[in-house]
């Protein structure tokens, strides 16, 4: 009698980020004075997630901050500069297509990996959940050329202005891949399309404040590897004119210290280098129709 051999779940072949950031979100959405609501995070967690998130000083205060911050975002563009195209590079286990209102006619694209993508329908259909838009999930592996011509065999429309939200993917690629991720962004917007996402200083990667930090990510299995010193220069090298806003700042205003808790007084720029940066940037150039 032969052996069969053992294939692992989708859910088995996720990284453990994934379960800890939806874990952390959870989290959030529990509190009375939440700053946003995530009603699917809790399902799609696990009790791996939620051990991970306990791990963290701050509770994953960072993700909560930029949830909120990108959220505020997303709500502004869409409604003020009535764009509908959404693209979610590594979406992860997002849910923002089920849990925000969104303008009719709104399409939201979703790429990541194929297991990634599976177990999170697979849970959100058992749960009951609909998307508020039009979604579109792209099975897709973005280290790859392929992935802008699957996005617009999809319905990508690359000569209509688009949002595109990055979070918690830049820093866990060398820099050359940033450069490479940063030009076939680039090269699939139209003028007026904005690009929101978080980085990280040098600083970061060497201050022996944030170790702990540094090896916690590296035993997910993604160790954080490449910086953003100049996010402005960098994205004006591509066509971008780009805001940066320190994420401590954010954090104090929305009464979530995040590590390490240093008083506002106290912080000077070199400190401000120790978090996580918010960016977002406009592609310059006229709209059409404009």
């Amino acid at each position: 009698m032969s052996e069969t051999a053992y294939s692992p779940t989708p859910k088995e072949l996720i990284g453990p980020s994934a379960f800890m950031t939806a874990a952390v979100r959870a989290f959030e959405s529990r509190r009375p004075d939440r700053l946003f609501n995530d009603p699917w995070a809790a399902v799609l967690a696990t009790e791996e997630g939620e051990r991970r998130r306990l791990l963290i000083k701050d509770h994953g205060a960072p993700i909560i901050v930029r949830t909120r911050f990108f959220d505020d975002c997303l709500d502004q563009l869409v409604h003020e500069e009535d764009i509908r195209q959404i693209v979610l590079p590594a979406a992860g286990l997002d849910t923002r297509a089920f849990r925000m209102e969104w303008p009719e006619g709104t399409r939201f694209f979703e790429l990541d990996q194929p297991m990634v993508l599976e177990y999170k329908e697979e849970v959100l259909q058992r749960h009951g959940a609909r998307p508020l838009c039009d979604r579109r999930s792209l099975a897709v592996d973005l280290a790859a050329s392929e992935w802008p011509d699957a996005l617009v065999q999809a319905g990508y429309d690359p000569n209509l202005p688009a949002i595109w939200l990055v979070e918690g993917l830049l820093f866990y690629l060398s820099e050359e891949q940033i450069r490479n991720f940063l030009s076939q962004v680039s090269n699939l917007t139209a003028p007026g399309s904005w690009l929101g996402f978080d980085s990280v200083h040098s600083a970061m990667l060497k201050s022996p404040l944030l170790e702990v930090r540094t090896k916690l990510v590296a035993s997910l299995g993604s160790p954080w590897l490449g910086a953003i010193d100049d996010p402005v220069s960098l994205l004006g090298s591509y066509g971008w004119q780009a805001t940066v806003v320190y994420s401590v700042y954010k954090a104090l205003e929305y009464d979530r210290p995040v590590f390490p808790f240093i008083p506002k007084e106290e912080l000077t720029p070199e400190l401000l280098n120790l978090y996580h940066l918010f960016v977002t940037a406009r592609k310059e150039g006229t709209r059409t129709g404009e």
